[in-house]
Parts: C-alpha cells; structure tokens; sequence
C-alpha cells in the first residue's frame, strides 16, 4: 500500500470518497459534506441531536467542548421555557379585554410615577425578572393625580421576601407585611392580662360578700372611695388592697396597645459601589409617598423592616450617612492620586480615542511612565 492511500476509517462512511471533516452529534457518523450529511439522516434515521443522558468520561468532560455540549444544553432549556411562558400568556390574554391589552403594551409609566413621586427611578433591562415583576401604576380612582400602586419589595431580619401592591397614601406601618407577629402577641398578651383581672375581680368577690352586697345599694360608692383615699384621714385596712389589685389590672390590659415600640423600615439605595447594603432610615407613621420623597428606586422600593429591639443593623447592612462618608474619603484619594499624573499623561487619558492615534515607541514611552508613577503610590502606602 502506498504512502498517499488513505485509511478506510479517515473517509466518509456515506460516499466513501473524500475525507469526512463533520461527526455526526447523535451517533458519530463520518461525512464530508452537507448532502452526504442529509442522506445519513435519511439512511439512519438519525435526528442528528447530541444525546444529553449519554455517559461522558471525566477525561471528555473537562474540556471546551465537553463545557460546550453542557452549555448548549442548558441553553435549550431555559429557550423552552421561554417559549412555554409565551404560549402559555398567549393563550391567557385571549380572554383579556382590549383596556388591560392596551395597559400591558404601554408598560410601566416611569415619566409619570417620577413626576407624580419626586423619586428616581433607574429602569431594569428589558426582560430581567426585576422589570417583569414590576406593576407599578397610577391609580384610577378620583383624585388620583398623586396616588401611585407600587410595587413594593419587603424584606425581615430573616431574608424572607414579600412582593405587594401598596397605594403611597397609607402610613407604612399600616402596610407593611411582618406586622402581624407583634400584632398577635400584643392581642395574647391583652386577652391574658384581662382574664387575669377578671379572675382577682372573682377571688376578691368571693372573699368578701359582704361589699358587693353594699355595693348594689350604693352604686357610686367605689368613686366615693377614690375621692376619700385623696383626701388625708383614717383608712380602713382593706381599701388600700383593693385598689392595688384592680387597677393596675386595668393599666396592664390597656397599657401595650397604646405604647407600643414601631418596627424599623430601611429603604434599599440602589446602585452603590460597596459590597454591602446601603439604607436610608423611614419613619413608619409617614405616608409610602412622604419617604420615598426624593430618594432612587431600582424599578420599585426595597424595604427592609427589623424588629423595635434591634439596637445595631447586620453588619452587611450601612446607614447612608456612613456610606456618604466614606465614598468622600475614597473620592478625595483618587483626586489626590490624580493630581500626582504628569498634566500631559492626564490629558491624554482623558482624551480616550485621540490617545490611540499614537502608536510605536511614543505610546510605550507613555505607557512606562504610568507604571512608574503608579509603582511609585503603591511604594509611598
């Protein structure tokens, strides 16, 4: 055999002619070209479609193309579920009227919720889940100029994740969402503190008949007694017990509803460049309009609520005046580091575009002397 003769495993298996340059992704198949490619699919019945379930060794597996197949195959799922979503909102909006139609085309009315909030809002790409999530809308009832449904994204001191629908004319601690567990346990704490009373006022009844006897003939004698315990003389030895029983019942039963500590509402400032949450402190008895007043939002507000005991934030957590500070000090580092540049090196970094122009030994020369200059802030820490 010849040292031009071409093995039978390097050629094409379908015309067995030329060398085979393609594989075939559902079974391997050797072809050369497109046609001979084609009449495999029609020969074999083979769908050409790589076999996701196909055991793969470790060795084929960390390599591009082993991160290729499992990429592509992830691809295709997540195109799959694109494509349920649209056919599945497809099929639902038949049955919504031309208005709703007409609403969703529209979209969220930014220039107006800023105009009619005073707020900033900064736009999600299109299609990111934040963007998608986002409901916000002027209100349609009267006098709704300056009323706004927002979205509204809450979260605990545990990271659980709430999404309503809040108007910004109601007082936050009236919509927050994690009010409820306080509310029960002041109820409880109520509903014992009056069985408690009722239970001195049923031992007190039985212990002495007697005064409840005299009571239904004077009906006013209790406040009677209160007026003679304010003024100085002899006092009989029970009086002073009763009233110390059955008050202070009264001020327990009555006394958590009207002082009552409020949660902690932070609202989320978006777009930072730390790696921690920067907050801005809200007042609960104000309205969702009155705090969100001037502040940014990313598509809609991110409150986080803390419960009243809480005397220090999570340490991923800063206050806004902190992270003000701090940015002031790392800016003024930088102006500093900027005026240490040659003026020449700074205005051609500055000049962006232009600097390009320059090209051989000029912009070596150029590119040394940053080194230097940079070699020599990291030397002076």
């Amino acid at each position: 055999m010849s040292s031009n003769a071409t093995l039978l495993n390097e050629l094409c298996s379908i015309c067995n002619t030329n060398n085979f340059k393609y594989r075939c992704p559902g079974c391997s198949a050797r072809t050369c070209s497109l046609p001979c490619y084609k009449r495999h699919q029609s020969w074999a019945q083979c769908s050409g479609k790589r076999d996701p379930t196909k055991f793969v060794k470790k060795s084929e597996l960390v390599t591009s193309a082993g991160i290729d197949h499992d990429f592509n195959f992830l691809s295709g799922i997540e195109r799959n579920l694109e494509k349920a979503e649209r056919v599945a909102s497809a099929t639902t909006s038949s049955h919504v009227t031309e208005a709703k139609l007409s609403r969703q085309r529209a979209g969220v009315p930014y220039p107006k919720l800023e105009a009619a909030a005073s707020v900033k809002i900064i736009r999600a790409p299109q299609g990111m889940s934040r963007q998608k999530e986002n409901k916000s809308h002027m209100s349609a009832t009267k006098k709704a100029s300056r009323n706004i449904v927002w979205t509204v994204e809450w979260f605990d001191e545990t990271k659980k994740r709430v999404l309503t629908e809040t108007s910004s004319t109601y007082p936050l601690r009236d919509v927050q969402p994690f009010k409820q567990h306080s509310t029960g346990a002041k109820s409880k704490k109520r509903k014992l503190n009056a069985e408690d009373a009722a239970t001195t006022e049923r031992q007190r009844d039985a212990t002495h008949p007697s005064e409840d006897q005299d009571q239904q003939h004077q009906p006013k004698s209790g406040v009677e007694h209160q007026i003679d315990d304010a003024r100085p003389g002899p006092q009989s030895p029970e009086q002073p017990a009763k009233v110390t029983d059955t008050h202070p019942a009264k001020v327990s039963s009555h006394g958590p509803s009207i002082q009552t500590p409020e949660h902690m509402l932070f609202l989320l400032k978006p777009r930072t460049s730390t790696n921690r949450h920067v907050v801005i402190p809200l007042d609960p008895s104000r309205t969702l309009a009155e705090n969100l007043h001037g502040h940014t939002i990313l598509e809609f507000p991110t409150i986080y609520v803390f419960p009243p005991a809480t005397e220090k934030l999570p340490e991923d957590f800063m206050l806004e005046e902190e992270y003000a500070k701090l940015e002031g000090e790392q800016q003024k580092e930088f102006d500093e580091l900027m005026n240490e540049l040659d003026p020449d090196i700074l205005k051609r970094l500055k000049e962006g575009e232009d600097a390009q122009r320059y090209a051989g030994a000029d912009e070596e020369v150029d590119s040394k002397k940053i080194l230097d200059v940079l070699k020599q802030d990291i030397g002076g820490l």
